[in-house]
């Protein structure tokens, strides 16, 4: 299993335990799925080169995002939002996610606000908490047997001329 699927296993598990006000967390929510909520959903954005301690391992940090969705017809829904992320906050500050041994250091940079819902999300008060999490990666493992990595055949063909001009319009 990758350090990235360990992790992210770990937070859902985490948050699930100390938010269970919060129904629905999920990292990565596919497309179209239900969602009770209040719902936290979350995944890793980006990543850059982390501070290598010569172990051996690639140090990374990632960037986190999640968003917090509580329905704007509940009382106070902007506060409701506002506490769960709030209570996230205090969830990230000096947490090591079980004590994970790759997970170098406790997330930084936590930063909550509100955000403008998109238009298909109008019915919920939204909060965004993003953070950034110290962490390493060993040997790369496919972690989806049943799925190989994919290839990509351009249409490669032996006149390069007619990669870019048809046989019929030659330049």
């Amino acid at each position: 299993m990758s350090e990235l699927t360990t992790l992210h296993d770990a937070i859902t598990r985490i948050i699930s335990e100390r938010m269970p006000k919060v129904l629905h967390v999920e990292q990565f929510p596919e497309l179209g799925a239900d969602v009770q909520t209040p719902a936290l959903l979350y995944g890793i954005t980006d990543m850059t080169l982390g501070t290598d301690r010569g172990e051996g391992k690639t140090a990374l940090i990632g960037r986190f995002q999640s968003c917090i969705l509580i329905e704007a017809d509940r009382p106070k829904a902007s506060l409701q939002a506002a506490i769960l992320a709030s209570q996230l906050a205090v969830i990230l500050k000096d947490q090591f996610w079980g004590g994970l041994d790759f997970v170098t250091g406790p997330p930084e940079q936590i930063h909550a606000q509100p955000e403008a819902p998109q238009e298909s999300l109008e019915q919920f008060v939204m909060w965004s908490v993003q953070w950034i999490q110290p962490f390493e990666v060993g040997e790369f493992h496919w972690p989806w047997p049943d799925e190989p990595p994919g290839s990509l055949m351009l249409g490669i063909n032996d006149d390069p001329r007619e990669d870019f001009f048809p046989a019929s319009d030659p330049p």
